[in-house]
């Protein structure tokens, strides 16, 4: 592969995932006290705010999978910010946890 990211980039991106995981963090112990039947809509509609923010920055991500559930521990919704999709930054929610990658367009796309 020849599309890598730059260590400052990916440095970037581990700032990112820390900066999302605590505002993940942050939202689920605001509303433990609603109990887990709100847990999930609750997790959805912050996980939407989160992509509007930062689509407001500038990274423009588009949802690329999701896998709802009313346990909100099983729910998943993957995003990426390049035009090919499922490349670039790549963002995978997996609860109110989420993991942020890369994947170079070269990846799937030659």
């Amino acid at each position: 592969m020849k599309d890598i990211v730059s260590i400052n980039k990916y440095l970037d991106i581990l700032s990112l995932q820390n900066k999302l995981n605590n505002q993940l963090l942050v939202c689920f112990t605001r509303n433990l006290d609603k109990g887990r039947e709100k847990l999930a809509d609750i997790l959805i509609v912050k996980i939407d705010s989160l992509i509007e923010q930062l689509d407001k920055e500038g990274f423009h991500f588009i949802q690329s999978d999701y896998s709802g559930d009313i346990n909100y521990e099983n729910s998943e919704q993957t995003f990426s910010n390049d035009k090919k999709m499922g490349t670039g930054i790549c963002l995978h929610f997996h609860g109110f946890t989420v993991q942020v990658y890369w994947v170079g367009n070269d990846k799937f796309y030659k």
